[in-house]
């Protein structure tokens, strides 16, 4: 196979589940359904069949990945070396040209904004931001090695919305104009502080020479989260959010195959923080390595004998 051919392989699957924990008040917004006098502005968004807060799956991967993206055009000439599409784009954004795909980092367009996308299958498979998180190209797509899903409240959560204690409060803020000194409050919803998520995020490892550098970079884009915030506001306080892992398991081909639990290799992480198993990630990771190793190496027998 060459090794830039658009194919995809599979040789199973990395399940990350845990626990996203507001540290301050979070506010992921949705439009109002009736506009009331007195009533909340800018309302959070809720279950449509609970009515209770969640974290939607494309606000978590959208920070996930614009984080990322912020910290490859920082480091852009010392990771041009490892990632050969790199080697196409100076910092910074395509705003000024005023045209897509201009040679900078920052090469496309989202209504208002400049995000990384690579233009083709070829320089997304290249490139720590595209093969993790996925590519829309002009000429081809390459579809994300990650999937995250929507994080609901965790059952202890529920249990204390069912027992009459309040999950989201109401936060008023004055913005005051600076000539005349009027004042112009509005009201925001949050969700409170100290509310817990629970999490999955799953990758695809489709590349075995790949995948250690693709979770790296996950990990390491939800230190950068935890070190951001989730959400708006986040200037003003919102949005400051940990992660703790309650399990990360491997699920190889087999047990897709057969459904086998014993198929699935449990990774020591229960109540970790992601800086933690970033740090031990060698020792974390050990098993699976192997485990992969003699797939490749089974895959390359059968090869030589198909021969």
């Amino acid at each position: 196979m060459e090794k830039d051919s658009m194919n995809r392989m599979f040789y199973g699957k990395l399940v990350i589940t845990g626990r996203i924990k507001a540290v301050t008040g979070i506010h992921i917004g949705s439009q109002r359904d009736i506009s009331e006098i007195g009533g909340i502005d800018n309302p959070v968004i809720k279950d449509p069949h609970t009515g209770l807060p969640y974290i939607p799956g494309s606000s978590l991967k959208g920070r996930l990945r614009s984080l990322f993206e912020i910290f490859v055009n920082s480091q852009l000439e010392s990771l041009r070396g490892k990632y050969s599409s790199l080697g196409d784009y100076q910092p910074g954004s395509c705003r000024q040209e005023g045209s897509e795909n201009c040679g900078k980092f920052f090469n496309r367009r989202i209504n208002r904004g400049w995000i990384h996308v690579c233009p083709d299958y070829r320089k997304a498979l290249n490139c720590p931001v595209c093969r993790l998180f996925g590519a829309s190209g002009n000429e081809s797509n390459f579809p994300s090695r990650v999937i995250v899903r929507d994080a609901f409240l965790t059952k202890e959560w529920v249990e204390k919305w069912r027992g009459g204690e309040e999950l989201t409060e109401a936060k008023i803020e004055v913005g005051i104009d600076r000539v005349t000194s009027q004042a112009n409050p509005r009201t925001n919803e949050r969700v409170i502080a100290g509310t817990e998520f629970e999490f999955e995020i799953i990758y695809n490892l489709e590349r075995i020479d790949q995948w250690e550098d693709d979770v790296r970079n996950l990990l390491t884009a939800m230190t950068l989260l935890e070190d951001s915030y989730l959400g708006g506001s986040g200037s003003r306080g919102y949005g400051k959010v940990t992660f703790v892992f309650d399990s990360i398991e491997f699920r190889d081909t087999e047990y897709y195959r057969t459904g086998n639990e014993d198929k699935k290799l449990k990774i020591d992480s229960k109540g970790k923080a992601v800086s933690e198993v970033l740090k031990n990630f060698e020792e974390l990771f050990s098993e699976v390595k192997i485990k992969l190793g003699d797939a490749a190496n089974e895959g390359v027998q059968s090869g030589e004998a198909e021969t």
